[in-house]
């Protein structure tokens, strides 16, 4: 995006943190799944925290000291799942109060014709990776793009 536009989102994606969750399935109506990944992806270095929560015994300050500096959270559909896993697994952790960016909720006011209802994960379409699993740090990168298609139709 060129101009007064551009400068605006870049603006706003340097200071967000993009996180997306993988999180199990759950195995009865009482279980809510468990966060099996974690990956943040600062939009002002486009470094990433990539976690296997369990084998790598992830804590609210690891969680904290790479975020720290940025001021949003954005994600995909990040108000009503990540937020919520992320503050009961991590409640000391500032990330999930800071000010969320949903591009999920988002969607409509871009795309009203046509929604988004789902993060689109063209890294799955190829038929070699048929079986692929879901990659947290590539759906947080993809979420900037988003973002970015987001503010260009509503800006225009």
């Amino acid at each position: 995006m060129a101009g007064e536009e551009g400068k605006i989102i870049d603006g706003l994606v340097e200071r967000c943190s993009s996180i997306d969750l993988e999180v199990s399935k759950p195995e009865s109506p009482d279980d809510k799944g468990q966060i099996q990944q974690l990956a943040i992806v600062r939009g002002d270095t486009g470094l990433a925290f990539k976690r296997n929560v369990k084998a790598d015994g992830t804590s609210a300050a690891d969680i904290d000291s790479f975020s720290n500096g940025t001021d949003f959270i954005l994600g995909h559909n990040i108000i009503a799942f990540d937020v919520p896993y992320l503050s009961e697994k991590w409640p000391e952790c500032s990330e999930h109060s800071k000010p969320a960016i949903d591009t999920l909720r988002l969607s409509p006011l871009a795309f009203p014709r046509n929604p988004y209802h789902h993060l689109v994960k063209h890294y799955q379409d190829s038929q070699l990776i048929r079986g692929q699993l879901n990659d947290p740090e590539l759906d947080a990168r993809l979420v900037f793009d988003v973002l970015k298609d987001q503010f260009d139709t509503i800006v225009k």
